[in-house]
């Protein structure tokens, strides 16, 4: 598995250390979507992309929020070439309409989030998700079991949560902490599947009473919970704490105006990585318009406790992963409004993450006629486990056992990697140079094992300017 520096979990001792947080290169620059939507509507990317092997094609879930457009799904063989390129060609998506409003509930009632995953272990209903029914009344508001055989055509199971969000702004669970009281699980409400244990991971939404005044800072944030089974209750008493809570201050990185609207969460080895939207309904950054959400970077080691990637990215911005571009841009074309992402992370094709999002030309704050329209689906790309790189300086890993033999390193330009023993001792040193995703290293002929024998090593990765190191992998 690659060991990445997202935080200071491997790092023992450091010295003039210095990271760097790095973006999705967009393709296009952000200024023409992959996926366009109708004329004055939009596309978000509120669902998933999953692989079905029964077709060979890779198959992305995604809405129609405007006039009550539903939801879609477009296919690719290779997750880059997709057979659908704009709403007309999308392939509709129909999820059992059979939950009757209660009387006065039905006027803004729709379907919300949505988050799937190809489960093969079913051959009948391998296609099997979470949907947000909302506006349905008390009870019946909330995220919903559904499941499907050929991914265009799904049946609703139970109610997972009841999240009735009515007047109060007030649901189910109410949780204090760090002097807010929030409340929820809410709208934007997902999971994930975890490979690794065959389990899921639970990604809820807190939020706390407005008021009158929409453009303060509510809180939205976010809180997680393991699950064996999806289509069981959940007893959202059982989130005892947020993981993720807004500052609404000057402070950690955040604005007051700040807040963690949606996350996604994805098994990247033994590290769990995800999105983090930020929506601000007021002040105009530099990355992004008032009314606008961008993408920050989030990292945790057992999916429950979760930070913020604090570092800098490639344009010197503290911990923006994905920016907007400038409202209204290329004629309303691109991605300056309202960003989603898919729930899945970023697919990994040939040598390169391939990370696909949504977003509007326009956010909520802009003129009725324009409001969230324009944009559409657009694509990203990474360097294999490029998120975060060492750009200089030194650092010593924990001790560390290896299950494999050869040490790679993902790295450009020159770096020596060292192996220490228990008292500190130098037993190997290898020079690498070049760019690579899995430099093979070699310490004088000898693999890590030969030098490392079966006890216990620490690494020293000694970094020097123009130089950037990514991971590193005992296979």
């Amino acid at each position: 598995m690659p060991q990445l520096f997202v935080d200071d979990a491997l790092i023992e001792s450091q010295s003039d250390l210095k990271r760097m947080l790095h973006q999705p290169i967009k393709d296009n620059g952000g200024n023409a979507p992959l996926i366009v939507p109708a004329k004055g509507k939009d596309l978000q990317a509120y669902g998933s992309i999953v692989y079905d092997p029964r077709i060979g094609k890779y198959v992305m879930f995604v809405r129609e929020h405007i006039g009550g457009g539903g939801f879609f799904l477009a296919t690719s063989s290779d997750g880059l070439r997709w057979d659908q390129t704009d709403r007309a060609r999308l392939v509709p998506v129909s999820f059992a309409p059979d939950v009757e409003p209660d009387p006065g509930f039905g006027a803004r009632r729709g379907l919300d989030l949505f988050s799937c995953h190809y489960n093969a272990k079913d051959a009948e209903y391998p296609y099997q998700g979470w949907l947000f029914y909302a506006n349905y009344g008390l009870d019946k508001e909330g995220t919903y079991f559904v499941r499907s055989r050929d991914g265009r055509q799904w049946e609703r199971g139970r109610q997972i949560v009841s999240s009735y969000a009515g007047k109060g702004d007030t649901s189910s669970h109410t949780i204090q902490q760090d002097g807010k009281t929030v409340n929820g699980p809410g709208d934007v409400t997902i999971f994930s599947y975890d490979p690794l244990e065959d389990r899921y991971l639970g990604i809820f939404k807190f939020y706390r009473e407005t008021g009158r005044d929409r453009g303060a800072n509510g809180y939205r944030s976010r809180a997680y919970l393991f699950l064996d089974r999806l289509d069981a209750p959940v007893d959202a008493r059982r989130i005892q704490r947020i993981a993720l809570l807004p500052a609404g201050a000057q402070a950690n990185g955040d604005t007051p105006y700040d807040e963690y609207y949606a996350s996604t969460a994805w098994r990247y080895g033994s590290h769990w990585l995800g999105g983090l939207k930020i929506y601000h309904a007021r002040a105009d950054y530099p990355y992004s318009a008032a009314g606008c959400a961008f993408l920050k970077f989030a990292a945790s080691r057992d999916g429950l406790n979760w930070a913020k990637v604090p570092f800098d990215n490639d344009a010197g911005v503290s911990e923006v992963f994905l920016g907007n571009g400038p409202e209204g841009g290329n004629r309303a074309q691109n991605d300056g409004g309202y960003i989603c992402e898919f729930s899945q992370g970023p697919l990994r094709i040939g040598d390169e993450l391939i990370y696909y999002y949504s977003a509007t030309s326009f956010g909520k704050r802009s003129s009725p006629e324009t409001r969230i329209t324009g944009g559409g689906i657009f694509r990203a790309r990474l360097r294999v486990d490029g998120f975060v790189s060492v750009d200089w300086g030194t650092l010593t890993t924990r001790p560390l056992a290896f299950a494999g033999d050869q040490l790679r390193v993902n790295s450009t330009g020159q770096l020596t990697v060292d192996v220490l023993d228990a008292a500190g001792k130098t037993l190997g040193r290898a020079e690498v140079s070049g760019d690579s995703i899995g430099h093979a290293a070699s310490f004088d002929g000898k693999s890590l094992r030969d030098v490392a024998g079966p006890s216990p090593v620490r690494l020293r990765f000694i970094v020097p300017p123009e130089s950037r190191l990514y991971s590193f992998t005992a296979n």
